[in-house]
């Protein structure tokens, strides 16, 4: 909807009679299902002046509100967020903007909400070069988010990346300990929109995911990590700082491979409900964060804003440089069966 034009009312009569409000919503606004849910989480529409349920049934003589963008912008959780975006730097035909945790990535159907494009493109300013970008992080994870400054630039991005030309580090902490590097091979069903499924067969080398440790925080220490962070209290906790790298990311990846080592993120409900969930209806919380990306197009490098982790900045870049020697490594079945990864735990 404009977010110029007033309030649309819309009277229940015999054609909306019985529908779930989700369902009035997708018909009346055009919407997907999906984009419909949102508008009535977000508050953007009214039952008899009120806020509804989606799966609750219209009656004739009802009235719906269709509220206008402004109204349901106003005060969304993700303004703070977006004002925290930042441009990491510009290379070639490449610039990387910087994405804070809380943030969408995209904008989303049927929300007016925050997201890094929006405010990214406002930080660039630049309409003679517009960006294309080229990935799209987790809300709940932070890092970089490269863009391309043209479509050749775009699909020659997408063309190394298929060959494994860029490599992907991220910094997770994850609940458990992991003793040594590990790699998960397994093939991810991506399927669901909500949920990527760990199949019993190999995924092709470039979607695998490489683990490594950095640091294991026990007891106190790692309790004090946890809520520093705004992550559930586990007693007794056992937690990792892990390196974690990747070449083509599927949808959740890196949470889906943790899990099924036995060492999913840390407040990850999605993944490992035990582990704690988020407050209902709340943002999901963890700590994941794309600290550096390198190929082609140069390299990225960006540390996390993390609280309450007893490591100074330099370890954080050298742990990071480290990985570097993984960069050249061309990703050929000869190659992958001479490193010998390790297999996921049971």
């Amino acid at each position: 909807m404009n977010g110029q034009e007033p309030a649309r009312r819309v009277p229940v009569e015999t054609a909306l009679h019985g529908l779930r409000l989700d369902r009035a919503v997708m018909t009346l606004c055009g919407l997907s299902l999906r984009a419909a849910r949102r508008r009535i989480e977000d508050g953007g529409i009214l039952l008899d002046g009120r806020p509804a349920a989606a799966a609750l049934r219209l009656r004739a003589g009802q009235t719906l509100e269709l509220l206008p963008d402004d109204h349901i912008c106003r005060g969304h959780a993700g303004d703070e967020a977006a004002l925290a975006v930042r441009l990491l730097g510009r290379q070639g035909d490449y610039a990387a903007f910087v994405k804070p945790a809380g943030l969408h990535s995209s904008p989303l159907a049927g929300r007016c909400a925050p997201n890094l494009e929006d405010a990214a493109r406002t930080l660039w300013g630049d309409e003679a070069r517009p960006l294309h970008f080229l990935q799209r992080l987790d809300q709940a994870t932070s890092g970089i988010v490269c863009a391309a400054l043209s479509p050749d630039a775009a699909q020659r991005f997408r063309t190394d990346e298929g060959c494994g030309r860029y490599a992907k580090a991220y910094l997770a902490l994850l609940h458990g300990e992991l003793s040594a590097p590990v790699t998960a091979d397994r093939a991810l069903d991506v399927d669901s929109r909500s949920v990527s499924r760990v199949l019993d067969k190999a995924a092709p080398l470039l979607r695998h995911t490489l683990f490594f440790p950095l640091q294991v925080l026990r007891g106190g220490e790692a309790e004090e990590v946890l809520a520093a962070n705004g992550l559930p209290a586990v007693p007794a906790a056992t937690i990792t700082l892990a390196a974690c790298l990747i070449r083509c990311g599927a949808r959740h990846q890196i949470r889906a491979h943790a899990a099924s080592l036995g060492l999913p993120l840390c407040g990850d409900g999605r993944y490992a409900p035990s582990g704690g969930t988020p407050a209902a209806g709340g943002p999901e919380r963890f700590l994941l964060h794309h600290a550096r990306l390198s190929g082609p197009c140069g390299q990225w490098l960006c540390l996390p804003d993390w609280n309450g982790l007893p490591f100074l900045e330099n370890h954080f870049r050298k742990w990071l440089e480290s990985l570097s020697r993984y960069d050249s490594i061309f990703l050929t079945e000869k190659a992958a069966a001479a490193r010998a990864p390790a297999r996921e735990r049971g």
